[in-house]
């Protein structure tokens, strides 16, 4: 019996000291194009970091989208190791900002509710005397040919609508204007834009929609967001507030200013949690919802501005998520593109 525990004692030590089998090499030597590839993915990633490291920066434009509707939000991304970039569509001037130490400008370009069909020009200059052109092709918007939605009725919310029309055009939009009007050039946010609320579930007038006014017709320049009273609203991105306001038809109202020319404006308010010219951080509590001022039910008008254009502030937050994009391999192709141009 001892000898026999020895044995196998032996024979576990033996399988245990075995050498292991060179299973990839075994492989390679039956298969040896693999080794061909692998030699040539690691010659062409040296060469590509080797060209990215001591290449100079090619200038580049990257727009989305490059069809957009009335309402939609453009990002803008170009790529130079200038000072400064500037650019314009038309009259409307756009405000880079620098990503960092890095060769990248960001920019964001509203394109207006109003905003005439047809096909556009963006324009961007550096300070390296680099010009860039992008050609956009806007369309109209499905609210543009959608037809009129008539105004609550005076029983419903107390005002004719004379009434309401006057408290818009010479109290409450003036008011507005004069606040949209400060400029800051550059962002107090880093990231992309959020929502402004826990649960976003559309209740009332849509982005765009015209509305009667017996004679008048007013376009909704937000979108109404269901939110029951003292429902928490939270702010989009970092930013400043420049404004808390109680207002004829928009109620209390909180302005924020994220820089680079662009505002968060959220209406009917109930409560304030914030004051004007506190800073405040992305998804901080900035106000509880409420029924203030024109309206006919508890919601909350959420509403962005870009530069002088009012946008859809969905697709304004959507075209904000393409700051987290990854654009090396666009970098390449672009470099690589520039050198056979160039021959």
């Amino acid at each position: 019996m001892v000898e026999l525990i020895q044995y196998i004692m032996v024979r576990r030590n033996k399988k245990k000291n075995k050498p292991p089998r060179i299973i990839f090499g075994s492989y390679i030597k039956k298969n040896p194009i693999i080794l061909f590839v692998i030699i040539g993915l690691v010659v062409f990633l040296f060469v590509v970091l080797s060209f990215l490291f001591f290449h100079k920066v090619s200038v580049s434009i990257y727009v989305f989208p490059e069809n957009p509707k009335q309402g939609d939000t453009i990002f803008i991304r170009v790529k130079s190791e200038s000072a400064e970039v500037t650019g314009n569509l038309g009259q409307e001037q756009l405000v880079f900002y620098r990503k960092g130490n890095s060769s990248e400008w960001i920019s964001f370009l509203g394109i207006d509710a109003d905003q005439a069909p047809g096909d556009y020009k963006i324009s961007v200059d550096t300070s390296n005397a680099e010009h860039l052109v992008s050609q956009i092709k806007v369309s109209a918007a499905d609210f543009s040919n959608a037809p009129v939605v008539a105004a609550p009725s005076p029983w419903q919310t107390g005002r004719t609508d004379e009434e309401a029309v006057d408290n818009i055009v010479k109290n409450d939009n003036p008011i507005l204007k004069k606040v949209l009007d400060n400029f800051t050039p550059q962002p107090y946010f880093i990231s992309p834009f959020s929502m402004p609320l826990g649960l976003m579930v559309k209740s009332g007038f849509s982005f765009g929609e015209f509305i009667g006014f017996g004679k008048d017709k007013l376009q909704h320049l937000g979108v109404d967001l269901k939110a029951p009273e003292k429902t928490n609203v939270y702010a989009v991105n970092d930013g400043k507030v420049v404004a808390t306001l109680n207002l004829s038809n928009y109620g209390k109202t909180v302005i924020i200013d994220h820089g680079l020319d662009i505002f968060s404006l959220y209406l009917h308010l109930e409560e304030f949690k914030v004051s004007e010219g506190q800073m405040v951080s992305r998804s901080q509590l900035i106000g509880l919802s409420g029924k203030t001022g024109y309206v006919t039910a508890p919601h909350l008008h959420f509403s962005m501005r870009v530069g002088s254009s009012r946008v859809d502030p969905f697709a304004f937050i959507q075209s904000t998520q393409k700051m987290n994009d990854n654009f090396f391999l666009a970098d390449v192709t672009s470099a690589f593109l520039n050198i056979f141009n160039k021959k």
